[in-house]
């Protein structure tokens, strides 16, 4: 049987059709929408009617290549912009009335272990702890795991869409925004930097879509595409720092001229760069990995094991 899964996040909602291979998940098609649902909204618990219709519009281009790929069934996940919408429940029922697709607004304890099921399919985990970072627009998840435990998970209200409306930038980004960001991002992830420091972690895997933009841009500057069937690419931190200190110098514009740096991503990379930064520093963290798996993959592999 084949189904598919649509992730229905903060920035983009994400879909995969997929189906039991021999050893497990078969990925048949995979493919993001630009939607921007927290946008100009997520800051005031609301979901602004602009964005509403542009998630109802994706969902329902979703929904058709999903049929159009031979998909029975189809699983609709909500993370944190239908958590905290006032009018998250009028989308799920506008969802299900109208599209007929169901969606599970999912808490981010949940988002967390769904991201680490689709993580442990991309990445090699060892008896060392990894930590995994998943970058949302409006939550940040993070996963402490080795290959037999899951040993700490939290998501932290502190997506890059939300970071983007609490705390305006200039362009390009100043010194100053740059400190107050870090620190306001310090501020709020003490819980996390007390658990790093506890455990040491060797390696920060990241998945999702600003780690996706990273490894094609890190991919661009070898001169080479990332293969289709690449799950993972390592890099170093200093790979990192020389990639987010170029990217922070930039201008909008200039960004927009940067290989493996897709539009969407253009006003929200400098967060995200910020945010993987902090993490680094805080857990003395110099290696890397990107995972192309997470949350969607995750529930698919869940689904076909039952």
């Amino acid at each position: 049987m084949r189904a598919a899964i649509i992730d229905l996040g903060t920035n983009t909602f994400n879909l995969l059709v997929f189906e039991r291979g021999g050893e497990g998940l078969r990925i048949l098609h995979s493919e993001e929408l630009p939607v921007f649902l927290g946008k100009g909204g997520i800051e005031k618990g609301t979901i602004t009617d602009d964005a509403f219709e542009r998630g109802l519009e994706a969902l329902r281009k979703h929904k058709a290549t999903a049929i159009a790929h031979g998909a029975s069934r189809i699983t609709a996940f909500g993370t944190s912009a239908l958590r905290n919408a006032g009018n998250g429940a009028d989308f799920v029922r506008r969802a299900e009335e109208g599209l007929e697709i169901t969606i599970s607004v999912i808490p981010g304890d949940q988002e967390a272990e769904l991201i680490l099921a689709g993580v442990r399919l991309a990445v090699p985990f060892g008896p060392q702890p990894s930590l995994v970072m998943d970058i949302g627009g409006g939550s940040t998840e993070f996963i402490l795991a080795t290959n037999k435990a899951l040993m700490w998970k939290r998501s932290f209200e502190l997506g890059v869409t939300r970071l983007r409306e609490r705390i305006p930038i200039s362009d390009p980004i100043t010194v100053e925004e740059e400190a107050r960001i870090a620190r306001h991002l310090d501020d709020r992830l003490e819980a996390l930097y007390a658990v790093v420091e506890r455990q040491e972690p060797h390696v920060l895997v990241g998945s999702a879509g600003s780690f996706d933009t990273l490894a094609h841009i890190i991919a661009a500057e070898q001169g080479v595409a990332l293969s289709p069937d690449a799950t993972t690419l390592p890099f170093s931190a200093l790979e990192f720092d020389a990639i987010k200190d170029r990217l922070l110098r930039m201008t909008r514009e200039e960004r927009l001229r940067v290989p493996g740096l897709p539009e969407h991503r253009v006003e929200t990379i400098p967060y995200a760069l910020i945010s993987i930064e902090r993490v680094l520093i805080a857990g003395e963290i110099r290696e890397l990995a990107w995972s192309k798996y997470a949350l969607k993959e995750g529930a698919a592999a869940r689904m076909i094991t039952g």
